[in-house]
């Protein structure tokens, strides 16, 4: 849903227009509610989620391939637990980052989490050889700003509904846009699925502590 979402359709903009020159390395953001954190672990105890990086770096890797026009032949990622230790019992990590190298060389990083203390925080930068721009750096529930005993400060989004309820409505006008006028939709199944294969290699990666190759999981 984030191809859908307003602000990273005008950083699409920007970056096919070359405004921000070749890109070099794209960092991602994707880290859920510490608020869920609870809840999440009671799930883990009895399903397997998929782990973090088939949850929620997914929607990341999707940006990276999406924004570059590229694909990812290398991965190495790593996790660790430290708000809730049982989540290693269940092979799973609260927080992970995952090292990409893409098929022309150029570098993504991203981190997931389960454990934002101030809210659903989403963000993306991306850096070319013109200049760089960032979706997202604060995830600001609205255009108010609090001024109280507390100090100054700005309400965060709290969850994902929140901060793309209007990608998801986009989503779905394009998704019947395509059925009623016959169009091929900007998104295919590859892009899943590609995505997909490099989410999986990612939590080999974190499995094994080992360099993953995308050609040799192909095989």
């Amino acid at each position: 849903m984030r191809r859908f979402d307003e602000s990273y359709q005008y950083a699409k903009e920007i970056v096919d227009r070359g405004d921000i020159g070749e890109i070099t390395l794209v960092r991602c953001y994707g880290i859920d509610p510490s608020s869920g954190l609870p809840s999440f672990v009671q799930f883990a105890k009895n399903s397997h989620s998929g782990g973090l990086f088939i949850d929620m770096a997914i929607h990341d890797i999707d940006l990276v391939r999406w924004f570059t026009g590229q694909e990812i032949k290398e991965v190495y990622a790593i996790g660790n637990n430290f708000a809730y230790p049982e989540l290693a019992e269940y092979g799973d990590t609260e927080t992970g980052a995952a090292l990409m190298k893409l098929s022309n060389d150029a570098i993504a990083i991203l981190v997931s989490g389960r454990n934002a203390a101030h809210g659903y925080h989403v963000e993306t930068e991306i850096i070319g050889t013109k200049g760089m721009l960032r979706v997202a750096q604060e995830p600001e529930k609205n255009l108010v700003t609090i001024f109280d005993e507390k100090g100054v400060r700005r309400p965060c989004s709290e969850h994902f509904p929140e901060r793309f309820k209007q990608a998801f409505i986009n989503e779905l006008n394009e998704f019947a846009k395509c059925i009623i006028e016959r169009q091929v939709p900007g998104v295919s199944a590859k892009d899943g699925l590609e995505s997909t294969k490099v989410a999986l290699a990612c939590t080999k990666s974190f499995e094994t502590g080992k360099l993953v190759a995308l050609e040799d999981e192909a095989k």
